[in-house]
């Protein structure tokens, strides 16, 4: 029995509670495997909570200039002896200068990391301020519904924020009039990234099952990268004047 979840949930920006959920795991007998991908190791390390295996995409935080396809495994000398004879007999070895430019990238990541939240946190301030956003989405805010959980298990917020605008013409009408971020479904660079998950990332899903995983309709996620805060909230305010224009037609 495998239990598989995410320290803070793709696209909705969900904290879960890995100490209980670890514990109450192994007490029934289940491993545990978290994707730290959006925290990153900086923000947590769910190997000292008591997770059997820890995966990270490193392509995102760790490398963190969107120049490396690459992801790691972690955990004890019994377990990842296991995963290493499923890698050779799959091929999926990471390419010599690709594990150069993660080792790279991880040398400045508590330096982004804390660039990347201290942005994050400004810019979903502002957008909790702003009557045409529905809902902010960010672990570093008090009004998130894990703020609790986040304040116990992360170091800080992260860099990984959601918004939601209520209609999906309004999220298209903001990432049409950004013109900083670029329109990709990749995060965890140096530059920020919007998508609107519902089109992108979460296409497959129909209206139910959006529904069904909590995800609105009119929900934009950001990755924060490292521009300057008044430049990146600026440009966000001529996105959600172009979605506030749509919504009230």
């Amino acid at each position: 029995t495998l239990l598989y979840l995410e320290t803070i949930s793709n696209p909705t920006i969900v904290v879960a509670d890995l100490q209980r959920l670890i514990e109450m795991a192994h007490r029934h007998g289940a491993q545990v495997v978290v994707d730290n991908t959006f925290a990153s190791p900086y923000l947590c390390r769910p190997i000292e909570l008591g997770a059997d295996l820890v995966v990270e995409s490193a392509t995102k935080w760790l490398g963190g200039h969107s120049d490396v396809v690459a992801g790691a495994v972690v955990g004890s000398r019994a377990r990842i002896d296991g995963v290493r004879q499923i890698q050779t007999d799959i091929g999926g070895i990471v390419a010599p200068f690709s594990a150069f430019l993660v080792l790279r990238g991880m040398q400045t990541l508590h330096v982004r990391m804390d660039r990347h939240c201290q942005t994050a946190l400004d810019l979903a301030r502002y957008l909790e301020s702003q009557d045409v956003v529905r809902a902010v989405f960010y672990p570093g805010l008090p009004s998130h519904p894990q703020a609790h959980v986040a304040q116990r298990l992360l170091r800080a917020g992260g860099g990984m924020l959601a918004f939601d605008l209520g209609q999906r013409r309004a999220a298209s009408a903001f990432l049409d009039a950004l013109r900083i971020p670029p329109r990709t479904a990749s995060l965890g660079a140096v530059q920020t990234i919007a998508v609107h998950p519902p089109s992108t990332t979460h296409r497959q899903f129909d209206d139910a099952e959006l529904a069904a995983s909590g995800i609105p309709a009119g929900l934009v996620r950001v990755s924060v990268g490292l521009e300057d805060a008044e430049d990146l909230i600026a440009d966000v305010a001529a996105g959600l004047a172009a979605a506030r224009a749509v919504v009230l037609v």
